[in-house]
């Protein structure tokens, strides 16, 4: 993207903390140098959206000049109209793209809209992923200078739902070269996926994972037991391929670790298998992600997933107490073992009140996305604790309030589409 119209393709950054940075290209258009300038500015303040800023540049008021947008944690498109020249674009105002009802268009948070012609009727349709994964289209029904969005629609691939494992970033192109756009979409689990348009015959076959043992493995290792089951709900026979990878902690991949191709089912089919999984006890702890694919390898095209998680922790190693007797009595001895794993979001904080630390702890049922910050009583935040992704389990982060008067302040902590809040008191 040219900023400063002077034939070179700078960019635009968006960053954790809500701003955005501007890099122009003072190299060539074959050596690339990218130079720092600063922060983006709306009327003399610097841009913020709160955090996790998305920006994307277009024309949006088709006025020939670039304007911007901006995605953010809150779920919105916030729109800033260029007022000055497509050499020195200036934001005076803030405002946000709307749907033809009147509403906002939100996402529900960490919004990454752009703006493409998706469906090819020669309009401008917005597109955004969101903290989920999944992919949202918001169809424009009106014209390019006076856009009229229809509700956001969850984009689909075969049966499912193009989705990542979570915060979809996403750009568009003509991949394979035709008429039609295709997706390419970013994800926290650090791989690109690409989807792509073509026609899909449905319905296809599915696949479901179940695990048959304890999804907890202990430190010295052991086996994981799950069942591979496939239907074909088609009154004709199917022919696909099949194959399985692992996410391991710190968000690795596996290579495939089955593959099968030119597998069939009869129609109205089912099949199913039992199989194991050795987790030696070299392996790291942590939680790890099993996920098994249908599709067709040759064309990477992916019809049905499904998966399940387990986590090796140091459970079951633990050492019996001796019996020991006292005035007579003898107590029966007890293993060490590990809480189980949360069934609900759950908040607390120990002391409170406190001066001036104290200990926050929070539960996940399930791994994702965390926001943990603390707000005083006319809402402003004073500290963020966390901010990124999390494992499913107990956690716990120390805030220490030494730089912050005494009072009543508000923990929220925001996971998914869930938030939970508690009330603490400092006292100095």
């Amino acid at each position: 993207m040219d900023w400063n119209e002077d034939g070179l393709k700078d960019l635009l950054v968006g960053e954790s903390n809500g701003h955005v940075s501007y890099f122009q290209n003072v190299g060539s258009v074959g050596n690339p140098v990218l130079h720092y300038v600063g922060l983006l500015q709306v009327n003399g303040v610097t841009l913020y959206v709160g955090s996790y800023s998305q920006p994307f540049v277009n024309d949006w008021n088709e006025d020939g000049r670039k304007d911007l947008i901006v995605g953010a944690v809150d779920g919105r498109a916030w729109l800033y109209i260029n007022e000055g020249t497509n050499a020195n674009p200036v934001f005076m105002t803030t405002s946000y793209i709307m749907l033809a009802t009147g509403a906002q268009l939100d996402v529900g948070e960490r919004s990454g809209a752009i703006v493409v012609d998706l469906d090819g009727d020669g309009v401008k349709d917005v597109v955004s992923g969101e903290i989920n994964g999944k992919i949202k289209f918001f169809k424009n029904n009106g014209t390019n200078a006076n856009p009229r969005l229809a509700a956001g629609i969850f984009l689909m691939t075969g049966t499912m739902q193009a989705a990542t494992p979570g915060t979809s970033r996403l750009d568009v192109v003509r991949w394979d070269n035709n008429l039609t756009y295709d997706l390419v979409v970013g994800s926290y689990d650090c791989r690109l996926r690409l989807f792509k348009q073509a026609a899909t015959n449905l319905p296809t076959p599915t696949i479901t994972l179940t695990l048959t043992s304890s999804y907890i493995i202990p430190v010295s290792g052991g086996t994981i037991s799950y069942t591979i089951a496939l239907n074909n709900p088609n009154t004709s026979a199917v022919q696909f391929d099949l194959w399985t990878d692992m996410q391991l902690p710190h968000d690795i991949f596996s290579p495939p670790m089955i593959q099968r191709t030119n597998l069939q089912l009869a129609p109205s089919g089912n099949a199913s298998r039992n199989l194991n999984i050795n987790v030696p006890g070299s392996w790291e702890m942590g939680a790890y992600y099993y996920y098994g694919y249908v599709g067709n390898l040759s064309t990477f095209q992916l019809y049905n997933s499904s998966n399940f998680y387990f986590v090796k922790y140091p459970i079951g190693d633990g050492v019996w107490v001796s019996e020991w007797s006292y005035d007579g009595w003898t107590e029966e001895p007890a293993m060490e073992t590990l809480a189980p794993l949360p069934q609900a979001v759950g908040l607390a904080a120990a002391p409170n009140p406190f001066n001036p630390t104290t200990i926050i702890s929070y539960d996940l049922p399930e791994a994702g996305s965390v926001y943990l910050s603390i707000f005083n009583t006319s809402g402003q935040k004073v500290a963020e604790l966390v901010n990124g992704y999390r494992t499913t389990g107990n956690h716990q982060v120390t805030w220490e309030a030494r730089s912050v008067p005494s009072g009543v302040y508000f923990v929220e902590l925001r996971h998914g589409s869930q938030r939970s809040t508690c009330k603490i008191i400092l006292t100095k």
